[in-house]
């Protein structure tokens, strides 16, 4: 019989192994097979979808036993048929079966007998001859002994039991009670009980567990377990998506008149549509046909994108249809008010925006993309606008510069941090926390997303992005699909800024000669790369980035997936008009910070504004945020210190910040602190 792997692999250990014990996609629906539609009540015929646990139910009923149960604490015992009820009571009892009418009363724990005595008083329909609950209520502990004792040791009749919600009462063997470890012993001593299978002799009865995922099953019921078998149940694949979107299609709404679906004739939109359904369970594609009735949205090439992302992401407004045309015919202007002395960048990225804009992501199928609308990667020495123009984009695209979520790789150097990146795995510390990435993705998916210093991470984290940039998705460690289809991916990197120690040999760029670390210092390496042309500058740091991915690191195929067209070069902050415009942008920030905080004004003189372009930590060590470094020292911490103090004396008045030495001949001396001048003057 065809079907998917697992239910091949299903049915195998329903032939071979007493103890079948399930995890995985367990609280989804399923469709019945075809041969079981005329046995299923009228309701579920006409929509043969059933949740797991009836499910295998079912399939133990097709496979031939003639006996199936169900079991929780809730339901307590629950027969698949009303004539399955008084043949399992008879079993479990020991004892002959007895007409209805002469059932004895229920004492509550022992099961003597049909317990059905209102079943006579009401026609028995379709309805009421599925699933019917048994009024003898047993604890877990109670039930397992029963099959242990009377059901299992039966050999006239096999019986297949399914135990739902197993994780809710049985815990991993670490953290079992001394009621759960004899639990565990009887589940063990009822699936040993269970004769072994024959080859031409009548089926053996069955235990089947249900667990949530793989890392709450017991190891004595799992790996140390040779009577019983592990199976996952994994999450709807594409041919089953295909096969639920072309016969269930009548279910959505039809949509456009102008953009209908017909599954018939466009193969390759189907095939489209299942695949951009990836990471949905079953179930969500039957509410995903209710949202698409209530909003009127069809499975056509031009609502369908509209559709899941109404579904995935929520009741939002869509950021990217409230970017104005003028502001991205404006946007170069606007990036470089913020980010000074990078117009070549700025000009690459405005592009990719633009496209961004238009849904333009892919060149392949650019109106069904998943991917993210952009993604950059950002090189260059330190403080010199990356981090900025990252920001910068935010506030253009999302109207605010807090659209950025902004993730130091530096912290994920080892590889069990990946956990804090997308979420511990079931059974472990913090998994029913989620991950700090898919967290914030899954809060803000209209946002720019800025992996700082990406070479600190670790290779298995880098990793992840793989499936962001190709698919943009990701998967967390408690199973749920994020999605990165509306974000911007950027990375940033100082990769080539100086040599690396113990870094692979690789051939020098072309037309870039570097010191070598024999002969000279890095700084002076440093240097040098600050006097090159600016081509030359693009050639060696990517020549670097590819050396890293592909060398040092082994992984091609992330650089592949960037793209070697989006690494994007930034230049040395080294011109003087460039370096005033950065003095005087960070100054008038730190005045306005001033003003509105504290309400005292701030002047610095043109000296000492010639101090800063100068100080050797600053531009010349840490560009512009050496620049933010030296205010911080020489600005900000005398101003603190006398605010303090004095709080009621300074407000209303100006902080005056002077280096009184010529302006021209401040680079040709030795920085002395001693001459800074402070003083508060009236406005």
């Amino acid at each position: 019989m065809s079907g998917p792997v697992w239910q091949k692999n299903l049915r195998d250990a329903i032939l071979l192994d007493p103890l079948i014990v399930t995890h995985g996609n367990v609280k989804d629906v399923f469709p019945v097979n075809v041969d079981q539609l005329p046995s299923l009540p009228p309701a579920l015929q006409t929509q043969p979808y059933v949740w797991f646990d009836i499910w295998l139910a079912l399939e133990f009923e097709r496979v031939g036993y003639p006996i199936v149960v169900l079991y929780d604490p809730v339901d307590g015992i629950v027969a698949l048929r009303r004539e399955m009820v008084a043949r399992f009571q008879e079993i479990a009892s020991g004892q002959p079966a007895q007409p209805l009418s002469e059932a004895p009363p229920s004492t509550g724990s022992v099961l003597t007998g049909p317990t059905l005595p209102k079943a006579t008083a009401t026609p028995v329909t379709a309805e009421s001859a599925w699933l019917v609950p048994l009024t003898v209520r047993q604890a877990p502990e109670e039930f397992i002994r029963t099959l242990y004792e009377n059901v299992f040791r039966s050999s006239s009749t096999p019986v297949a039991v399914v135990c739902r919600f197993t994780d809710r009462y049985l815990s991993f063997t670490d953290r079992q009670t001394n009621e759960e470890r004899r639990l565990s012993m009887l589940i063990q001593k009822a699936a040993m009980t269970i004769r072994p299978p024959s080859h031409k002799g009548p089926l053996s009865s069955r235990l089947a567990l249900i667990f949530n995922t793989a890392s709450e099953i017991p190891l004595e019921l799992h790996t140390q377990a040779p009577f019983a078998r592990s199976l996952l149940v994994p999450a709807p694949t594409l041919d089953e998506r295909k096969e639920f979107f072309q016969y269930g299609h009548g279910l959505f709404d039809p949509g456009d008149p102008d953009d209908r679906f017909d599954p018939a004739q466009d193969s390759d939109h189907l095939h489209f549509v299942a695949n951009l359904s990836e990471g949905l369970k079953m179930q969500d594609l039957f509410s995903l046909a209710t949202l698409s009735r209530r909003e009127r949205l069809g499975l056509g090439a031009r609502q369908v994108k509209q559709l899941l992302d109404l579904f995935r992401f929520g009741t939002r407004e869509n950021a990217w249809l409230k970017v104005k045309p003028e502001s991205l015919k404006n946007a170069k202007e606007i990036l470089t008010r913020r980010v000074k002395g990078q117009d070549e960048v700025v000009g690459d990225v405005v592009p990719v925006l633009v496209r961004a804009k238009l849904g333009m992501t892919d060149t392949g199928d650019s109106q069904h993309s998943t991917r993210p609308r952009g993604a950059f990667f950002f090189v260059g020495p330190t403080g010199v606008g990356k981090t900025e123009l990252s920001k910068a984009i935010a506030e253009l695209i999302f109207g605010d510069d807090k659209a950025l979520i902004r993730f130091d790789m530096s912290e994920y150097s080892e590889e069990h941090q990946q956990a804090r990146l997308i979420g511990a795995p079931p059974g472990y510390v913090g998994f029913d926390q989620g991950g700090q990435l898919t967290n914030a993705i899954i809060e803000h998916p209209f946002s720019v997303v800025l992996f700082d210093e990406i070479e600190k991470a670790h290779g298995r984290i880098l990793d992840k992005f793989l499936q962001i940039l190709d698919d943009g998705r990701l998967t967390d460690g408690m199973g749920r699909t994020v999605y990165f289809s509306e974000a911007i991916i950027i990375f940033t990197s100082n990769i080539g800024t100086a040599p690396t120690l113990g870094a692979s040999p690789r051939s020098q760029t072309p037309g870039v000669s570097l010191p070598s670390l024999g002969s000279s210092t890095p700084g002076d390496a440093y240097k040098n790369l600050a006097t090159l042309p600016y081509d030359k500058l693009c050639d060696h740091f990517r020549e670097e980035v590819k050396d890293f991915f592909v060398n040092r690191l082994g992984r091609p195929e992330i650089l592949n997936r960037i793209g070697e067209e989006n690494i994007l070069v930034f230049r040395f902050l080294t011109q003087d008009d460039i370096k005033g415009q950065i003095v005087d942008q960070q100054i008038a920030a730190l005045s306005r910070m001033l003003g509105e905080k504290h309400k005292v004004g701030l002047f610095c003189t043109r000296g000492f504004r010639q101090l800063l372009m100068v100080h050797p930590n600053g531009f010349a060590r840490n560009g512009a945020r050496g620049v933010r470094n030296l205010l911080s020292r020489f600005v900000l911490s005398p101003l603190a210190e006398q605010l303090f103090l004095q709080p009621s004396e300074c407000q209303g008045k100006t902080f005056r910040v002077d280096y009184p030495i010529d302006a021209d001949k401040i680079a040709d001396m030795p920085f002395d602190r001693n001459v800074l001048h402070y003083e508060w003057v009236r406005e």
